[in-house]
């Protein structure tokens, strides 16, 4: 049995903390992962997990190991690399997680077509509007909108998405239509249970930067549910451009104070350790880096794009 994949087994069970996880991520049995474990204990001559019904956990000279492990695994990628006339195929499974709105809105080509290209790889794919915790659950990607903590992930910046302020008709008939930020304070609004302050919107102009407070009518975590009040009259909302243009241009809804515009987010995809990252992460984030102009793509109009 070849000893760089045992340790590469070792290092995928120390990152999931599962053999089962680890098997499905490199498409083996769980036998044949216990039987790479066992051949490491043998020749390290020490025990590296401890194993009950519930959990896994790492001994003391696990941890030791696991670090240098990683360690002569690089160094043997390096020294094949030039050598390699094509790369192998990817297989197992890859992990990812992506916020609702963006994942619904923007996965399904992309997805597609990466299954399309390595039908070996098996997709697990969460879609949340919570960080997830890449090393903790095992995931290799996730895409993240808005600004990052800082973390030891590495992130991949692949645009920006623009914000939009808009309401329904019938609320603007029953209301008022605002000329100015500070008349906000007389409209019922949607808001995003992420953004912090929740009741305080910020708007850049010509004259300068706008902070207004606002009535949360309903507050959500979830873009699309909040078009959908928006499109019901429930309140102005801050929509993403994926959730606005279109209804926008259809006339569904009103792009209010477009002299005002709000700053776009940031989007990346974020990962671990790109020294570690598999054959199939590292496959997936170089497409959705390739389609990330298309991604923003509006009928008439390009609503965000990649950053310079």
């Amino acid at each position: 049995m070849d000893r760089i994949d045992a340790l590469r087994t070792f290092v995928r069970v120390m990152e999931t903390g599962s053999f089962t996880q680890a098997a499905n991520d490199l498409g083996l049995g769980q036998p044949a992962i216990s039987k790479r474990i066992a051949l490491l204990e043998a020749e390290f001559r020490c025990r590296l997990f401890v194993r009950n019904t519930r959990r896994l956990r790492p001994t003391p000279e696990a941890e030791r190991i696991h670090t240098l492990a990683k360690e002569i695994i690089a160094a043997f990628e390096r020294a094949g690399a030039p050598t390699r006339s094509t790369s192998p195929r990817p297989s197992g499974t890859l992990r990812m997680s992506a916020p609702t709105s963006f994942g619904r809105a923007f996965f399904r080509d992309t997805v597609a077509e990466y299954m399309r290209r390595y039908p070996e790889v098996r997709l697990d794919l969460r879609f949340t509007e919570q960080f997830v915790d890449l090393i903790e659950t095992g995931t290799e990607l996730a895409v993240r909108v808005g600004e990052l903590s800082s973390s030891s992930l590495i992130a991949r910046r692949i645009g920006s998405v623009n914000l939009f302020l808009v309401a329904s008709p019938a609320l603007l008939l029953r209301s008022i239509v605002p000329l100015l930020p500070v008349d906000l304070h007389k409209l019922p609004c949607v808001t995003y249970s992420r953004f912090s302050p929740r009741d305080q919107w910020t708007f850049e102009s010509e004259s300068g930067r706008h902070v207004v407070e606002i009535t949360p009518a309903m507050t959500c975590d979830d873009a699309d549910v909040m078009a959908e009040a928006a499109l019901e009259g429930l309140g102005a909302a801050v929509l993403p451009s994926w959730c606005a243009v279109g209804h926008i241009a259809a006339g569904r809804l009103v792009h209010l104070l477009p002299d005002f515009t709000i700053s776009p987010l940031p989007l990346n995809i974020v990962y671990p350790d790109a020294r570690w990252m598999s054959h199939r992460a590292r496959l997936f984030r170089d497409l959705v880096v390739e389609r990330a102009g298309s991604l923003f793509e509006s009928p008439g109009s390009r609503t965000a794009g990649p950053s310079a």
